[in-house]
This record gives C-alpha cells, sequence and structure tokens, in this order.
C-alpha cells in the first residue's frame, strides 16, 4: 500500500464536508472515534485534548503507512481583524504547557496550544507571552508525536472564535471520550442568556470555517495525485 496523509481532527464537523462523500467509514461509537479513507488520505477523529488525538494518530496508523500528518480543525484568534472563513497554516505550533516548539513543514504565523478553551483577557495574555496569532487545544501534542515518528508536521485552522469573543470553560461539556455534550451546553446557555448571541455567532462561523478546512484539504489532495 502506498503511503498516506493523516488528517487528525477533534471534531466530526470539523472534516464533515471534505469526508461527506467518501467511500470507507470506520465507526466505533463505543470508543467515540470515526475513520474515513480515501486513496490519498486517512481522517481520523477522536474527540478533544491530548488523549483523544493521540488515539487519532494510532488510529490513521493502524490503516497503512503515513508520509504527512496534519491537525486540523478550529482555533481561536488573537489577534483583531483575523477572519473567520480563511484557513490558516501556522509555521510554528509552541506548547503553552512546556514551552516546547514545533517548526511546521511549511506556513506563517504561530499557533499555541491550550489544555481548555480561552476567554478574551486569556487571549490577550497568550498573543503577549508567545507572540502568538492562534490558540487550540490539540496541535502540539500531534506535532510531538509527528516529529517521535519522523514524520513531516503541518497545522490547519480556522478560526471559531475572534479575539474578542468571551467563552465559557468547554472542558465542563466534555465526555469521556472527548466528545461535545451539545444538548448540556445548550440546557447552560438557556440558563445564562447573555451567552445565546456569542453561541449562534459561533455556530455560524464555526459552519465557515469547517467548509474553509475542506476546500483547503483538497486542494492538497489533489496536488498529492
Amino acid at each position: 500500500m502506498n503511503s498516506r496523509i493523516a488528517i487528525l481532527a477533534a471534531l466530526q464537523r470539523e472534516v464533515a464536508p471534505l469526508v461527506r462523500d467518501w467511500p470507507v467509514r470506520t465507526v466505533s461509537r463505543s470508543a467515540g472515534t470515526r475513520v474515513w479513507e480515501c486513496d490519498r488520505a486517512v481522517v481520523a477523529c477522536a474527540g478533544m485534548g491530548r488523549d483523544r488525538v493521540t488515539r487519532a494518530l494510532e488510529l490513521a496508523e493502524s490503516r497503512g503507512p503515513l508520509h504527512l500528518v496534519i491537525s486540523i480543525g478550529y482555533a481561536g484568534a488573537l489577534r483583531t481583524g483575523m477572519p473567520t472563513d480563511t484557513v490558516y497554516w501556522p509555521s510554528i505550533v509552541i506548547d503553552d504547557r512546556t514551552g516546547e516548539r514545533f517548526a511546521c513543514s511549511d506556513g506563517v504565523g504561530t499557533l499555541v496550544t491550550m489544555d481548555h478553551a480561552v476567554g478574551r483577557e486569556e487571549k490577550l495574555t497568550l498573543a503577549a507571552r508567545w507572540n502568538a496569532d492562534l490558540v487550540d487545544m490539540e496541535s502540539a501534542t500531534v506535532a510531538r508525536l509527528a516529529r517521535l515518528r519522523a514524520l513531516p508536521f503541518r497545522a490547519l485552522r480556522a478560526i471559531s472564535d475572534s479575539v474578542d469573543d468571551n467563552l465559557p470553560d468547554f472542558s465542563r461539556f466534555t465526555d469521556e471520550r472527548g466528545g461535545f455534550r451539545s444538548g448540556s451546553f445548550a440546557m447552560y446557555a438557556a440558563l445564562h442568556p447573555w451567552l445565546i448571541p456569542t453561541t449562534l455567532r459561533l455556530g455560524k462561523q464555526s459552519a465557515r470555517a469547517s467548509q474553509a478546512i475542506a476546500e483547503a484539504l483538497q486542494q492538497i489532495l489533489q496536488q498529492a495525485e
């Protein structure tokens, strides 16, 4: 079997527009994992967080040899004026917990990885501390795993929340498999009405982000033919 690209995402909705018509799907609802395959790539989703994205790469590896690892998904903007319908390929990924820096195979700008969703004030702090442009929750872990395997690494992110969006701590709505408990969050938002406008806006921005990610990945896969 020829080697393929591993595309790793936390949530199914981040890759839904890309894999909608792909022929091979493997779903393990008990483990909270999903895999889609085509001739040039394998897409794996296993939930949010370091442990779950590690599982996603293991799933991708189980499907055959790889020659590139791409961490994809949503990110928060750390600077003003960054549009939500644009994809970003950072050149540097930083782990906020350890300070490690990982160079990407190509790109511009800096992404910092946290272990939780960050609000407005923390975004400003991160931008100043790391001179960073974006924040997410998985890319540094994927970069570290790719380095251990001597595989090239890239990160692809689209913005789901702007620097001014003040998010709640989404970790309280994450289940044991790294999935997002949307029903629980809806109930929480109903009890905190100030969240509703932000939630509706984030939903629209996330949908545009998923489409932008899919279009960028389709170009990468076409180049791999």
